[in-house]
Protein backbone atom coordinates (compact mmCIF):
# COMPACT_ATOMS: atom_id res chain seq x y z
CA UNK A 1 0.00 0.00 0.00
CA UNK A 2 1.32 3.43 -0.96
CA UNK A 3 0.35 6.83 0.47
CA UNK A 4 0.96 10.19 -1.15
CA UNK A 5 0.04 13.62 0.18
CA UNK A 6 -1.51 16.12 -2.24
CA UNK A 7 -3.02 18.57 0.25
CA UNK A 8 -2.11 19.00 3.93
CA UNK A 9 -3.52 22.41 4.88
CA UNK A 10 -6.69 23.13 6.86
CA UNK A 11 -9.59 25.54 6.39
CA UNK A 12 -8.37 27.46 3.32
CA UNK A 13 -5.56 27.07 0.81
CA UNK A 14 -2.54 29.15 1.73
CA UNK A 15 0.00 29.45 -1.09
CA UNK A 16 3.00 31.67 -0.54
CA UNK A 17 6.68 31.88 0.25
CA UNK A 18 6.11 30.85 3.87
CA UNK A 19 4.26 27.63 2.97
CA UNK A 20 6.07 26.47 -0.15
CA UNK A 21 7.94 23.56 1.48
CA UNK A 22 5.04 21.90 3.28
CA UNK A 23 2.43 23.05 0.79
CA UNK A 24 -0.65 25.23 0.83
CA UNK A 25 -3.31 22.97 -0.70
CA UNK A 26 -6.25 21.76 1.36
CA UNK A 27 -6.85 18.15 2.36
CA UNK A 28 -6.23 15.35 -0.12
CA UNK A 29 -4.40 12.07 0.48
CA UNK A 30 -4.02 9.35 -2.15
CA UNK A 31 -3.80 5.65 -1.31
CA UNK A 32 -3.05 2.87 -3.79
CA UNK A 33 -3.38 -0.64 -2.41
CA UNK A 34 -1.26 -3.59 -3.49
CA UNK A 35 -4.06 -4.88 -5.74
CA UNK A 36 -4.23 -1.53 -7.58
CA UNK A 37 -7.35 -0.13 -5.91
CA UNK A 38 -7.41 3.68 -5.89
CA UNK A 39 -8.63 5.44 -2.75
CA UNK A 40 -8.66 9.20 -2.18
CA UNK A 41 -9.25 10.81 1.19
CA UNK A 42 -11.02 14.15 0.71
CA UNK A 43 -11.15 16.40 -2.33
CA UNK A 44 -9.58 19.64 -1.19
CA UNK A 45 -7.59 21.75 -3.64
CA UNK A 46 -4.83 19.13 -3.67
CA UNK A 47 -6.99 16.77 -5.73
CA UNK A 48 -6.37 18.85 -8.86
CA UNK A 49 -2.72 17.72 -9.01
CA UNK A 50 -3.76 14.16 -8.19
CA UNK A 51 -6.12 14.19 -11.19
CA UNK A 52 -3.29 15.37 -13.44
CA UNK A 53 -1.03 12.59 -12.15
CA UNK A 54 -3.69 9.92 -12.68
CA UNK A 55 -4.41 11.08 -16.23
CA UNK A 56 -0.69 10.80 -17.03
CA UNK A 57 -0.70 7.09 -16.15
CA UNK A 58 -0.63 4.47 -18.89
CA UNK A 59 -3.78 2.80 -17.56
CA UNK A 60 -5.76 6.07 -17.72
CA UNK A 61 -6.82 6.80 -21.30
CA UNK A 62 -8.01 10.20 -22.48
CA UNK A 63 -9.77 8.63 -25.47
CA UNK A 64 -11.46 5.44 -24.29
CA UNK A 65 -11.71 5.26 -20.54
CA UNK A 66 -13.92 2.16 -20.38
CA UNK A 67 -11.09 0.20 -18.75
CA UNK A 68 -9.85 2.91 -16.41
CA UNK A 69 -9.63 1.81 -12.76
CA UNK A 70 -12.40 3.06 -10.49
CA UNK A 71 -11.62 5.96 -8.17
CA UNK A 72 -13.05 5.87 -4.62
CA UNK A 73 -13.20 9.23 -2.83
CA UNK A 74 -13.75 8.88 0.91
CA UNK A 75 -14.85 12.13 2.55
CA UNK A 76 -14.25 13.00 6.16
CA UNK A 77 -17.11 15.51 5.82
CA UNK A 78 -18.39 18.09 3.34
CA UNK A 79 -16.97 21.40 4.51
CA UNK A 80 -15.58 23.43 1.64
CA UNK A 81 -11.90 22.81 2.27
CA UNK A 82 -12.58 19.08 1.80
CA UNK A 83 -14.65 19.24 -1.41
CA UNK A 84 -13.60 22.43 -3.23
CA UNK A 85 -11.05 20.74 -5.48
CA UNK A 86 -13.44 18.21 -7.00
CA UNK A 87 -14.60 20.47 -9.88
CA UNK A 88 -10.96 20.51 -11.07
CA UNK A 89 -10.43 16.73 -10.89
CA UNK A 90 -9.78 15.74 -14.52
CA UNK A 91 -10.98 12.11 -14.30
CA UNK A 92 -14.48 13.48 -13.56
CA UNK A 93 -14.59 14.79 -17.13
CA UNK A 94 -13.70 11.45 -18.78
CA UNK A 95 -16.40 9.33 -20.39
CA UNK A 96 -16.98 5.93 -18.71
CA UNK A 97 -14.75 6.78 -15.75
CA UNK A 98 -16.33 5.51 -12.53
CA UNK A 99 -16.00 7.64 -9.41
CA UNK A 100 -17.50 6.46 -6.13
CA UNK A 101 -18.23 8.98 -3.37
CA UNK A 102 -18.23 7.70 0.20
CA UNK A 103 -18.93 9.39 3.51
CA UNK A 104 -19.79 7.32 6.56
CA UNK A 105 -21.75 8.62 9.56
CA UNK A 106 -23.42 11.27 7.40
CA UNK A 107 -26.59 11.26 5.31
CA UNK A 108 -25.93 9.62 1.96
CA UNK A 109 -27.93 12.26 0.12
CA UNK A 110 -25.53 14.90 1.43
CA UNK A 111 -22.83 13.42 -0.81
CA UNK A 112 -24.54 15.30 -3.62
CA UNK A 113 -23.16 18.50 -2.10
CA UNK A 114 -19.87 17.64 -3.81
CA UNK A 115 -21.66 18.13 -7.14
CA UNK A 116 -24.10 20.78 -5.95
CA UNK A 117 -21.22 23.24 -5.44
CA UNK A 118 -20.86 23.24 -9.24
CA UNK A 119 -23.73 25.61 -9.95
CA UNK A 120 -24.10 28.97 -11.64
CA UNK A 121 -22.86 31.56 -10.76
CA UNK A 122 -20.13 29.73 -8.82
CA UNK A 123 -18.90 27.30 -11.49
CA UNK A 124 -19.38 27.09 -15.27
CA UNK A 125 -19.94 23.30 -15.53
CA UNK A 126 -22.89 21.90 -13.55
CA UNK A 127 -22.27 18.69 -11.65
CA UNK A 128 -24.93 16.83 -13.64
CA UNK A 129 -22.98 17.47 -16.85
CA UNK A 130 -19.83 15.62 -15.83
CA UNK A 131 -18.89 12.84 -18.23
CA UNK A 132 -17.81 10.41 -15.53
CA UNK A 133 -20.21 7.98 -13.87
CA UNK A 134 -20.37 9.39 -10.33
CA UNK A 135 -22.27 7.42 -7.69
CA UNK A 136 -22.51 7.12 -3.92
CA UNK A 137 -21.25 4.01 -2.13
CA UNK A 138 -22.55 2.87 1.24
CA UNK A 139 -20.87 1.30 4.22
CA UNK A 140 -22.47 -1.80 5.73
CA UNK A 141 -24.31 -1.96 9.06
CA UNK A 142 -21.02 -2.46 10.88
CA UNK A 143 -19.65 0.73 9.31
CA UNK A 144 -17.29 -1.17 7.02
CA UNK A 145 -16.48 -0.94 3.33
CA UNK A 146 -14.58 -3.39 1.16
CA UNK A 147 -12.49 -2.19 -1.79
CA UNK A 148 -10.34 -4.87 -3.40
CA UNK A 149 -8.34 -6.56 -0.64
CA UNK A 150 -8.75 -3.55 1.67
CA UNK A 151 -11.09 -3.65 4.66
CA UNK A 152 -12.09 -0.09 5.57
CA UNK A 153 -13.51 0.60 9.02
CA UNK A 154 -15.16 3.85 10.07
CA UNK A 155 -15.88 5.76 13.27
CA UNK A 156 -17.60 9.13 13.91
CA UNK A 157 -15.56 12.32 14.12
CA UNK A 158 -15.93 14.90 16.87
CA UNK A 159 -16.58 17.78 14.48
CA UNK A 160 -19.46 20.25 13.99
CA UNK A 161 -21.96 18.58 11.65
CA UNK A 162 -20.35 15.17 12.08
CA UNK A 163 -18.12 13.18 9.79
CA UNK A 164 -16.07 10.02 9.60
CA UNK A 165 -12.57 8.75 10.24
CA UNK A 166 -11.29 5.76 8.30
CA UNK A 167 -8.94 2.86 8.92
CA UNK A 168 -7.65 0.68 6.08
CA UNK A 169 -6.38 -2.82 6.81
CA UNK A 170 -4.76 -4.90 4.07
CA UNK A 171 -2.69 -8.09 4.14
CA UNK A 172 0.45 -5.94 4.01
CA UNK A 173 -0.35 -3.27 6.60
CA UNK A 174 -2.70 -0.60 7.92
CA UNK A 175 -3.27 3.15 7.94
CA UNK A 176 -5.85 5.55 9.34
CA UNK A 177 -7.09 8.98 8.25
CA UNK A 178 -8.49 11.11 11.07
CA UNK A 179 -8.87 14.79 10.29
CA UNK A 180 -11.15 17.55 11.60
CA UNK A 181 -11.42 15.69 14.86
CA UNK A 182 -11.46 17.24 18.34
CA UNK A 183 -10.14 14.59 20.70
CA UNK A 184 -11.36 16.43 23.81
CA UNK A 185 -14.39 18.52 22.78
CA UNK A 186 -16.22 20.71 25.31
CA UNK A 187 -19.47 18.81 24.71
CA UNK A 188 -20.19 15.07 24.82
CA UNK A 189 -17.94 13.43 22.22
CA UNK A 190 -19.32 11.19 19.49
CA UNK A 191 -16.18 9.10 19.96
CA UNK A 192 -14.30 8.99 23.26
CA UNK A 193 -10.54 8.84 23.75
CA UNK A 194 -10.88 5.19 24.81
CA UNK A 195 -12.74 4.41 21.59
CA UNK A 196 -10.09 6.21 19.52
CA UNK A 197 -7.35 4.16 21.18
CA UNK A 198 -9.18 0.95 20.34
CA UNK A 199 -9.95 2.00 16.76
CA UNK A 200 -6.35 3.05 16.05
CA UNK A 201 -4.56 0.39 18.08
CA UNK A 202 -1.34 -0.74 16.44
CA UNK A 203 -1.96 1.03 13.13
CA UNK A 204 1.15 1.37 10.94
CA UNK A 205 0.48 4.96 9.81
CA UNK A 206 -1.89 7.40 11.50
CA UNK A 207 -2.69 10.67 9.72
CA UNK A 208 -4.32 12.87 12.35
CA UNK A 209 -5.47 16.45 12.71
CA UNK A 210 -2.99 18.51 14.77
CA UNK A 211 -4.15 21.98 13.79
CA UNK A 212 -3.74 23.92 17.03
CA UNK A 213 -1.26 24.34 19.88
CA UNK A 214 -1.91 24.22 23.62
CA UNK A 215 -1.87 28.01 23.91
CA UNK A 216 -4.44 28.27 21.09
CA UNK A 217 -6.87 25.72 22.51
CA UNK A 218 -9.05 28.07 24.55
CA UNK A 219 -9.90 30.24 21.55
CA UNK A 220 -10.87 27.21 19.44
CA UNK A 221 -12.85 24.97 21.78
CA UNK A 222 -15.69 23.29 19.92
CA UNK A 223 -14.27 24.07 16.49
CA UNK A 224 -13.68 20.37 15.81
CA UNK A 225 -9.87 20.22 15.65
CA UNK A 226 -7.23 18.69 17.87
CA UNK A 227 -4.25 20.28 19.49
CA UNK A 228 -0.87 18.79 18.69
CA UNK A 229 -0.15 17.50 22.20
CA UNK A 230 -3.43 15.54 22.25
CA UNK A 231 -2.58 13.88 18.95
CA UNK A 232 0.85 12.86 20.19
CA UNK A 233 -0.59 11.35 23.37
CA UNK A 234 -3.15 9.40 21.35
CA UNK A 235 -0.45 8.02 19.03
CA UNK A 236 1.65 7.00 22.02
CA UNK A 237 -1.21 5.35 23.90
CA UNK A 238 -2.58 3.54 20.83
CA UNK A 239 0.92 2.21 20.10
CA UNK A 240 0.89 3.65 16.59
CA UNK A 241 4.04 2.91 14.57
CA UNK A 242 4.06 6.26 12.72
CA UNK A 243 1.98 9.39 13.27
CA UNK A 244 1.79 12.07 10.58
CA UNK A 245 0.63 15.48 11.85
CA UNK A 246 -1.95 16.88 9.42
CA UNK A 247 -4.39 19.70 8.62
CA UNK A 248 -1.93 22.51 9.33
CA UNK A 249 -3.37 25.88 10.29
CA UNK A 250 -3.30 28.18 7.22
CA UNK A 251 -1.19 30.76 9.05
CA UNK A 252 1.42 28.19 10.16
CA UNK A 253 4.70 28.81 8.30
CA UNK A 254 7.19 26.21 7.11
CA UNK A 255 9.71 27.31 9.74
CA UNK A 256 7.10 26.97 12.48
CA UNK A 257 6.18 23.48 11.27
CA UNK A 258 9.86 22.53 11.29
CA UNK A 259 10.11 23.64 14.90
CA UNK A 260 6.92 21.82 15.93
CA UNK A 261 8.14 18.63 14.26
CA UNK A 262 11.44 18.76 16.14
CA UNK A 263 9.65 19.40 19.45
CA UNK A 264 7.15 16.59 18.79
CA UNK A 265 9.87 14.08 17.94
CA UNK A 266 11.78 15.06 21.08
CA UNK A 267 8.65 14.68 23.23
CA UNK A 268 7.88 11.22 21.81
CA UNK A 269 11.47 10.10 22.38
CA UNK A 270 11.34 11.26 26.02
CA UNK A 271 8.15 9.21 26.47
CA UNK A 272 10.11 6.08 25.63
CA UNK A 273 7.76 5.44 22.72
CA UNK A 274 8.93 3.86 19.46
CA UNK A 275 6.33 5.87 17.52
CA UNK A 276 7.92 7.88 14.72
CA UNK A 277 6.56 11.42 14.33
CA UNK A 278 6.33 13.04 10.90
CA UNK A 279 4.84 16.26 9.55
CA UNK A 280 2.52 15.98 6.54
CA UNK A 281 4.08 17.55 3.46
CA UNK A 282 2.75 17.77 -0.09
CA UNK A 283 4.45 15.27 -2.36
CA UNK A 284 5.68 12.99 0.42
CA UNK A 285 5.12 9.29 -0.19
CA UNK A 286 5.12 6.35 2.21
CA UNK A 287 5.16 2.60 1.57
CA UNK A 288 3.37 0.25 3.92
Amino acid sequence: MRLKFYGVRGSISSPGLDTVRYGGNTSCVFVETDDGSLIVFDAGTGIRKLGDDLMARDNFSRINTANNPDVHILFSHYHWDHIQGFPFFKPAYQYHQKIHLVAAHLKEEDARSVLDQMVDPHFPVPGDQLHADVDVMSVDKQGKLYIGDAVISTIPLNHPGGGSAYRIDTPRGSMAYVTDNELEPPSTPRTTIAQWKEFLSGVDYLIHDAMYLDEEQQDHLGWGHSILSQTLRLARDAKVANVILFHHAPERSDDQLDMLLFQSQDWMKKQGSECIVKMAKEGDEYEI
